[in-house]
């Protein structure tokens, strides 16, 4: 069965600063405010939460269905996928809209600051809903809704609902455009990042332990850190070690690749703890490579790291 997703597909526009943001901006930012960061490299990705959750679902061995949009530009994504072996039936283009595009800078440190355009991932509520082969609706058998715009988010868990679909709600950075009435009305379950996860306490004051004790699954990314997993009911997490790496590249898309390996295990059967594992073997190999889908992973692959850094465990 399939895992839809909903977000961007996105270029990334990465640039690289050889400084750290903390020793150039070295005092409040107040009106009139203007620095420059000087990159010596700079790469374009294909990108896009969206994109990037499929992509490393896919390699993992799953089968991701992506409900989104491109614009006039977003021929060579369409063909990009295609050499994937990712569907492209539930993508949609809209030759008056630009594909989404993110800027982002890393520092040494692995710091970012990014700028993102959603573009024609807003328009996502125009597409029609994916078919199967056989030209009925798809029904998923679990959904990510990922960052795509506000509207778009809205419209999807309303879609999801209507079809009975559970599906977990990625908060990224849009964070300030929901209520918190609305953050903890969207999901069955919820992955964020530390930061994100702060951001998101102080605005509906809710932990993640509250989350969980209210019967939400509840996955909070801790970067090299690790993650920690909250089961519904639960108060106390588990943790999830990263997997180790000989040479971190970039850390951009990585929290992506955890959600693609995340819900390839989770759809599979997998306890979200087991799901989290897969997660940050996903993880793992994107951080070696340097683009947000510029990584090797295959299912083979996949499941050497697993029953090296986990224990032997047999594919569901």
């Amino acid at each position: 069965m399939s895992v839809l997703i909903t977000g961007s597909i996105a270029y990334d526009a990465v640039f690289s600063f050889a400084g750290a943001f903390g020793e150039q901006i070295t005092r409040p930012v107040e009106p009139g405010f203007n620095t420059t960061f000087l990159t010596r490299a700079m790469r374009r990705d294909f990108g896009g939460c969206a994109g990037n959750i499929a992509v490393a679902m896919k390699r993992m061995g799953g089968e991701p269905l992506i409900w989104g949009a491109v614009g006039r530009d977003g021929g060579d994504y369409l063909e990009h996928f295609g050499r994937e072996g990712i569907r492209t039936d539930g993508i949609g283009v809209f030759s008056n809209a630009y594909t989404a595009q993110c800027l982002i800078i890393t520092d040494h440190t692995g710091a970012q600051i990014a700028a993102f355009h959603p573009g024609a991932a807003e328009r996502t509520p125009q597409v029609r809903w994916p078919t199967d082969a056989d030209g009925k609706e798809a029904q998923p058998a679990i959904a990510i809704l990922s960052p795509g715009g506000r509207e778009t988010t809205l419209f999807a868990a309303q879609a999801c609902r209507a079809r009975e679909i559970p599906y977990f709600f990625d908060v990224g950075q849009e964070l300030p455009l929901f209520s918190a009435e609305e953050l903890l009305d969207l999901a069955v379950g919820i992955i964020y990042s530390d930061s994100e996860a702060e951001a998101f306490e102080q605005k509906t004051q809710q932990s993640d332990a509250d989350l969980a004790e209210s019967g939400l699954i509840v996955v909070r990314t801790l970067g090299s850190r690790g993650a920690r997993v909250w089961l519904p009911g639960e108060r106390h997490a588990a943790f999830v070690p990263t997997v180790p790496i000989q040479k971190v590249r970039s850390p951009v898309g990585a929290g992506d690749a955890f959600r693609g390996g995340f819900l390839y295990a989770l759809e599979r059967g997998f306890s979200p703890v087991e799901a989290a594992q897969w997660g940050a073997v996903a993880a793992g190999r994107k951080v070696a490579g340097a683009g947000a889908q510029d990584y090797e992973l295959t299912p083979q692959a996949a499941q050497l790291d697993f029953d090296q850094w986990f224990g032997k465990q047999s594919r569901k």
